[in-house]
């Protein structure tokens, strides 16, 4: 293809810039991985109409029965939510279904949820909107990331690469993808501020739809996962580039870099360890900081 983005110069990273190292990895077996999160000492992932958890202390790892087609998930500490195509199921922590809520509009693909309080933030990447739902499943608001002043655009989505996260601070922010875009919504959906950076160069995004997967660490920076160039870096949130937690020659496996070779889902705990589930090996990869004199 003589229009195909020539990419391989910018695998190469300087390893100043690598902060993390990978120290373990965790082999899912034979749950075809969706999503992962981090909460209290635990490691949640979802999968094929199941859920695994998985204890940091060494303990056995449990394995629940969830809704089929799970596709994201959510957990705090009242409840586990489970995101599937067009709608979200809750659970208590011993793996009881409480509710299925009343599934959306046929246009809907959620791939992502948010918590906050009685605030669960939805991402429909199909409609290209966030659904406020309270915790009994009752929709509260929606908004698909239209500005008040002259910087508004609107949630632009071309594929289903549609992330959100509540920081430390209890701010939301939202990926608007196409955009190369980080932009943070006051809890009825207003927009408040924004960043992007549309770059071939390592502080930036490029290609379609990056960072396709964001988490937050403790002081609000920013870890993004990018697909095509596969590769994970931490922002600040300003969007400036802190460092680099894993190049893109951590993920490869020998095939070309493209558009459908997918990002990581990312996750972190309050020590700042990155956990990334690696789609293309099934394995949940474990990046820790590099200790520095």
């Amino acid at each position: 293809n003589p229009y195909a983005l020539e990419v391989d110069q910018y695998k190469v990273v300087d390893p100043e810039l690598i902060a993390y190292k990978e120290t373990r990895k965790f082999d899912l077996g034979l749950l075809i991985a969706t999503d992962i999160t981090y909460f209290d000492q635990k490691l949640y992932v979802s999968g094929n109409s199941s859920m695994v958890v998985l204890p940091m202390d060494g303990s056995p790892a449990n394995m629940q029965e969830i809704i089929p087609n799970a596709t994201c998930l959510e957990v705090d500490e009242q409840n586990v939510f489970i995101g599937s195509r067009n709608h979200v199921a809750k659970y208590n922590h011993a793996g009881e279904l409480l509710q299925e809520w009343t599934p959306l509009d046929e246009r809907t693909v959620i791939t992502n949820l948010a918590l906050k309080g009685d605030h669960i933030y939805v991402a429909d990447a199909g409609n290209r909107r966030i659904v406020i739902y309270n915790r009994e499943g009752e929709i509260t608001g929606q908004f698909e990331g239209k500005a008040e002043t002259e910087a508004g655009h609107g949630f632009i989505i071309p594929s289903a690469n549609f992330d959100l996260a509540v920081n430390s601070f209890g701010e939301l922010w939202v990926v608007n993808p196409a955009k190369h875009a980080l932009e943070n919504y006051s809890d009825d959906g207003r927009m408040r501020g924004f960043w992007q950076n549309s770059s071939m160069e390592i502080d930036g995004f490029l290609g379609c739809c990056n960072p396709a997967w964001i988490t937050t660490l403790e002081d609000g920076s920013f870890v993004c996962s990018e697909k095509g160039l596969v590769r994970i870096k931490i922002h600040d949130q300003s969007g400036k580039l802190i460092s680099v937690v894993a190049p893109p020659s951590a993920f490869d496996n020998g095939r070309s870099a493209d558009d459908e070779t997918p990002a990581p889902a990312v996750c972190a705990d309050e020590n700042d360890v990155i956990y990334a589930l690696d789609f293309e090996t099934d394995m949940i990869r474990v990046f820790e900081p590099i200790e520095t004199e």
